[in-house]
């Protein structure tokens, strides 16, 4: 096991105002009394339900198997020295039969490369760190996370809305002098190996690249914040037995990317933030060998209305995800509504052409001391998408406009979440009639709590999705996506959800739950599932599901991930001491 150095905890900055915040910073240690250890512990046994049948066994069972997945988190320490450590493990049962005298394996947990004494289970110190802090710089050694800016040139985060979690093992130092804060860093990228909410099958060792970056902030300057940062990257070209993943560090340098912030806060009444970077390309896999990447904001507070406008432009900069599998290393604002991306525009969040903007503006009404608040918003989203290589579907650029209206109404224990929208993607028009038409995705969300009296209340969270094709090489059939979970909560321990699930999208790899039933055909197309939550108290869950749900394109934080179904049983119980 590789002992890293990474300086410091992620000190993100903060994300765009309209950004989803689904990526989540790094968990700070917890530095109390030399004897007090925090930590969570998060345990999920899953049996899932394989719909192949072994040839003469059709009527039974076989491949379904069980998985046991474990995480352990601990921290503790003194007021001056932080330590910790992330233990996951990894087991399968019920993945042998023996048929005719001979002992069969059903499915590989590790891939050829990753060794384990154990040919069903495995186990890996995944994190660990130390950490001094003083009153005016903190050292840590270990593995960390590290956003610089909006995390247009480096971005190292735990998304556990995709599972996803891609620390930097090596070494981080941040000093504050007055009003400057410098911070360096260099390690390796050390991707989460075990899956805790998806199924584990053909683990990898990791392919570890190394990643070098210094960042000067710049506070006080009156309303203005200055920030500069430059990010060095030697990859990983796969990995090779007996090597240890130090070997990144041999590398000549593939990639670089160097940029700078401005800030302004309250100028006039309006808090401005304008970033830009630059990146260019070594590696001789990679085609291009630079790149570019703007983005800007205004937020304005006039009376009741919260205004805010945002741009981007980026050029050839998502090459510099090139050699990562399945995470980015650099994911900067997408202004995107990431609930609906799809596999058409989860080639436009990585789009290596692009430019857009945004505006929204929300209104605030209501009455405080009854505990009302009536808030909808407007906001316009509009793209030029010039990029056709990749995951583009189409082979012309598209202009893409994402009108959306929403609304938010609390009163009391009566809550109201409600958005809608349509996103129209229109081909330019050309030689090939194939790269005509448009794409078009009508959607809407909701979300309601109604309480019911005494501990009794109920919630709803219907969302739909239709989409229609433009025209392509390779034609796409339209499809409609429609899901909804349906909670009923007794009292603070207790609530009993339903969740029903609809996608005739051929594109997706799972089918439903209720094929071969009454509902004939469409079953194929439905899914259905039960669960019941316990919370005995607010840092203990336990949660029972029975059912499946369905595979598609998940996005969170800039980040777009392709996620397999599940039909089977879960239990899971998370909880932090």
């Amino acid at each position: 096991m590789i002992l890293a150095l990474v300086l410091g905890h992620a000190h993100a900055e903060e994300p765009a105002a309209a950004e989803p915040a689904a990526a989540e910073p790094a968990a700070a240690p917890s530095l109390g009394i030399l004897s007090g250890i925090h930590g969570s512990e998060d345990l999920r046994i899953r049996y899932s339900h394989v719909p192949q049948k072994l040839e003469n066994f059709e009527d039974r069972n076989i491949l379904d198997y069980v998985e046991v997945v474990n995480r352990l988190d601990l921290s503790g320490g003194t007021p001056n020295v932080g330590v910790g450590a992330r233990v996951d493990g990894v087991g399968l049962f019920a993945n042998r039969y023996r048929l005719d005298g001979t002992l069969h394996h059903e499915r590989d947990l590790l891939s050829d490369q990753l060794a384990s004494p154990f040919e069903d289970a495995f186990f890996d110190l995944e994190k660990v760190w130390v950490e001094a802090r003083g009153p005016s710089a903190t050292l840590t050694l270990g593995d960390g996370y590290l956003s610089f800016g909006r995390g247009m040139a480096l971005n190292t985060v735990k998304n556990t809305d995709i599972d996803v979690d891609t620390s930097l093992r090596g070494v981080r130092g941040v000093a504050h002098v007055g009003p400057w804060d410098f911070t360096l860093a260099t390690g390796l990228t050390n991707p989460q190996q075990v899956a805790l909410e998806n199924p584990n099958l053909l683990l990898q060792p990791d392919v570890a690249h190394a990643v070098s970056g210094v960042r000067i902030d710049r506070y006080g300057l009156g309303a203005i914040n200055l920030g500069a940062h430059g990010v060095l990257f030697q990859y990983s070209r796969g990995y090779e037995e007996g090597q240890d993943g130090w070997r990144a560090y041999s590398q000549p340098i593939d990639a670089w990317a160097a940029g700078g912030s401005v800030e302004a806060l309250g100028v006039k009444g309006i808090d401005l933030y304008v970033e830009g970077n630059a990146f260019g390309y070594e590696a001789e896999e990679i085609p291009v060998r630079a790149g570019y990447a703007l983005y800007a904001s205004a937020a304005a507070y006039p009376g009741r209305a919260s205004i805010l406008i945002e741009a981007r432009r980026n050029k050839d900069t998502e090459w510099i995800n090139a050699f990562s599998d399945n995470y980015e290393l650099v994911s900067g604002p997408t202004l995107e509504y990431e609930r609906v991306v799809t596999e058409d525009s989860s080639a436009a969040v990585n789009s290596n052409d692009m430019t857009g903007g945004r505006a929204r503006i929300d209104l605030r009404f209501g009455n405080p001391e009854r505990h009302v608040t009536l808030v909808p918003y407007a906001s316009l989203a509009v793209f030029r998408d010039e990029d056709l290589g990749g995951l583009h579907f189409n082979r012309a650029a598209e202009t893409i406009l994402h009108p959306i209206v929403g609304v938010q109404y609390i009163n009391g224990d009566l809550h109201v979440l409600a958005n809608g929208g349509q996103r129209v993607d229109v081909r330019d028009p050309g030689a090939d009639a194939l790269a005509l038409g448009a794409d078009r995705l009508l959607h809407a969300d909701f979300d309601i709590s109604v309480p019911l009296g005494g501990k009794l209340s109920l919630e709803l969270a219907p969302a739909l999705m239709r989409y229609q094709w433009g025209k392509n090489a390779q034609q796409q059939t339209d499809f409609t996506d429609f899901s909804n979970a349906l909670a009923l909560k007794v009292g603070a321990p207790w609530a009993f959800i339903l969740y029903t699930d609809y996608s005739d999208n051929p594109l997706i790899s799972s089918t439903g739950n209720l094929s071969g039933t009454m509902f004939g055909a469409a079953g194929d197309s439905l899914y259905a599932a039960v669960e019941a939550q316990w919370m005995p108290n607010s840092s203990t869950t336990l949660k029972a599901f029975y059912g499946a749900y369905r595979a598609g394109i998940r996005c969170a934080g800039g980040q777009c991930r392709n996620l397999p179904g599940f039909e089977g049983a879960k239990l899971s119980l998370t909880t932090t001491f």
